[in-house]
């Protein structure tokens, strides 16, 4: 459930006022996942449900947030995700593939007046961290444009300790790690990434690029092509498969991603440099 709760959308048509009762309504929802080289079954059903998890509650128009009932509180993930487990039931999940193609069905119950009332109830507590936390978010922004990112780090250590789900966070403190060339904590900020908002290209990439500076070249072109699939001009997932396969020695394909690379407007010196002798 944790995947898909990230990812909900406001909807304000389910409580209109205190006197409507609480009402358990059955909704339905469908997700569909594209199996890639590295999944396995399991997985894309997995993901898949979650999808479809998410479909039906978007679908039944939960009020996650509300501006007249949290007075502009917002909750974290673990909140969202606990409280909405006490009144969802899932009745039914049926599976269909066509190919790489995983589809699910599920059917649920959901009480949505109930949830809106745990729901407001928790945000009040977990108010103060968020904000705490998008605080310390853009001041470490800032230090990492002033050039200053050891202190940036421990900022965005700090607000990752108070909100934990927000993905903006660990993308920051990945690119700092990057730039630096710690690759290994990059990709372990880009799997929470990935756990927030799956698919998330930046995430891709920078997760393919720590699997190059490892040596494992398979799981690094995986990450990779399933960047472009996310963004097409992900100008950096070109640049990365451009050394991969610099590395595995196909020049031609090592040039195009290149080009690609600099034509989207990112040109780094391994990649310049093959272009000048394979010109």
């Amino acid at each position: 459930m944790k995947k898909f709760l990230a990812t909900l959308l406001v909807a304000a048509n389910l409580l209109f006022a205190s006197t409507v009762h609480a009402e358990t309504k059955t909704y339905t929802g469908v997700g569909e996942y594209f199996m890639g080289e590295r999944d396995t079954l399991e997985t894309a059903k997995q993901s898949a449900k979650d999808r479809a998890l998410r479909d039906a509650l978007e679908r039944a128009g939960v009020l996650i947030q509300s501006r007249s009932r949290t007075q502009d509180s917002e909750l974290v993930e673990d909140e969202i995700t606990s409280q909405t487990g006490a009144v969802l039931k899932v009745l039914e999940v049926v599976y269909e593939r066509e190919d790489f193609l995983v589809r699910a069905t599920v059917t649920v119950d959901i009480d949505a007046e109930d949830l809106n009332r745990r729901l407001e109830a928790a945000a009040k507590p977990n108010a103060d961290k968020v904000l705490l936390a998008k605080q310390k978010l853009d001041e470490a922004n800032q230090l990492w444009q002033d050039g200053r990112d050891d202190e940036a780090l421990e900022l965005l250590s700090q607000a990752a300790t108070l909100n934990p789900n927000d993905a903006e966070i660990f993308l920051k403190r990945a690119i700092i790690c990057v730039g630096n060339g710690n690759f290994a904590e990059a990709a372990h900020d880009a799997n929470k990434i990935l756990q927030l908002k799956p698919n998330h290209s930046t995430a891709l990439w920078i997760r393919g690029a720590a699997a190059l500076s490892a040596g494992d070249t398979s799981a690094a072109l995986d990450d990779l092509n399933a960047a472009i699939r996310s963004d097409p001009l992900n100008k950096h997932a070109y640049y990365f498969r451009g050394i991969y396969f610099k590395i595995v020695g196909d020049k031609k394909r090592a040039r195009a991603d290149f080009l690609k690379s600099k034509e989207l407007g990112f040109s780094g010196s391994v990649g310049e440099k093959f272009l000048e002798a394979n010109s």
